[in-house]
């Protein structure tokens, strides 16, 4: 069966990235150098979504002119293009944060996943970091989109239910950064506990991130999914994560010299499998149209 008859009219995916560094070249310190994609390049007739909210990438810097230029291309089918920008908020004024939100931007993202580069900030430190930025953007009422690890949220959990004003959309990248066998663990659990309480959103994306590795492929991701969904269908958001980046652990022992220069292409994903495979999770179709339809116009609109 094909996806975009699975998927429901006004379906949106969360989570895409938009690379042209002929226009806009990538910040010079970054840990990769994805080839372009382009937002005209964007599957819409496979993942049947016609709202689609691009995700700045990091190696694109704080800058958020590559992110307006795509929430402005008249060039592509889609109904709604929403942002989430990487920008600096220490330098960002109150009246430019609202010139953003004007064009499109509904929030920031935040990537914290090292994947073996570097050392992982403690999960205090990057509780700090979200509940200063929500106190930048809660008048707007904008999501704080973040790509941490399940025991980072879990160890974040008590300090958010406690500081985060409540008017910020706080949504956890990734299916939380849940790998399969996490599930059974008492960390998943303390996230599982967010999403249940309404403190958090999650997307169910990157699946092809978390189960390398593990027998299975996607099935892996199974237990994850479902305990996710069942803990509160109106927090699930759907991201195919397009194009599909090279996997963190295909970058380890390059010099940094090497990640400038090698251009790297992007991994062939089967989409239309994985919705396929959601909707064989999520049977319920009222569940069905709040992951495509009803939460994420909720969060992005």
């Amino acid at each position: 069966m094909a996806s975009d008859s699975l998927v429901p009219p006004g379906a949106w995916d969360t989570h895409i990235h938009v690379f042209d560094p002929v226009n806009f070249p990538y910040n010079t310190k970054r840990s990769y150098t994805p080839k372009p994609a382009l937002i005209t390049e964007y599957p819409f007739s496979t993942t049947g979504c016609k709202n689609i909210v691009v995700v700045q990438a990091t190696v694109q810097g704080h800058s958020p002119n590559p992110l307006l230029a795509d929430l402005g291309n008249k060039s592509t089918p889609a109904t709604n293009i929403r942002g989430l920008c990487t920008i600096d908020l220490s330098e960002a004024s109150d009246a430019e944060l609202d010139t953003l939100h004007a064009a499109g931007v509904r929030g920031v993202r935040m990537s914290t996943m090292t994947w073996g580069h570097g050392s992982q900030a403690e999960a205090f430190e990057i509780a700090e970091k979200i509940l200063a930025v929500a106190e930048r953007v809660a008048r707007l009422a904008w999501v704080v989109d973040v790509f941490t690890d399940v025991k980072t949220w879990a160890g974040m959990a008590d300090l958010i239910r406690r500081e985060l004003d409540m008017r910020v959309k706080l949504v956890a990248d990734h299916c939380g950064g849940t790998f399969p066998g996490d599930e059974k663990s008492e960390d998943f659990e303390k996230f599982i506990q967010m999403v249940r309480e309404g403190f958090l959103f999650v997307k169910l994306s990157g699946f092809d991130r978390l189960y390398p590795g593990h027998e299975g492929g996607m099935d892996a991701m199974e237990p994850i999914v479902k305990a996710i969904v069942e803990a509160n269908p109106k927090r699930i958001l759907y991201g195919s994560d397009w194009p599909h980046t090279q996997l963190g652990v295909s970058r380890k022992g390059k010099s940094d010299d090497q990640r400038l220069k090698d251009i790297e292409d992007f991994r062939n994903v089967d989409d239309k499998m994985q919705i396929q495979t959601l909707r064989n999770w999520i049977p319920d179709d009222e569940t069905w149209q709040n992951l495509w339809v009803n939460n994420p116009e909720q969060v992005f609109e």
